[in-house]
């Protein structure tokens, strides 16, 4: 899992915006993004400012967060 802290949360789009440590998974650096999610229950289990746990993957190229729990 990757580590990282939720900066917005827009339920209008579906999307996840996280500031995030490398994603050794899929060969990125620490950056700030915005990823789409697997399931929408996961835009009401958390809020901007919190630290998370999260998975992402990239099926059908899409940058994808498949799970997430806070710390």
């Amino acid at each position: 899992m990757s580590s990282g802290e939720i900066k917005k949360v827009d339920k209008s789009t579906g999307k996840l915006t996280i500031k995030h440590g490398p994603l050794v998974n899929l060969g990125m650096d620490g950056m700030t993004m915005n990823f789409k999610v697997s399931d929408p229950a996961m835009l009401d289990a958390v809020k901007p400012g919190d630290k998370v746990n999260f998975i992402a993957e990239e099926p059908n190229g899409q940058l994808t967060v498949t799970k997430i729990v806070k710390q």
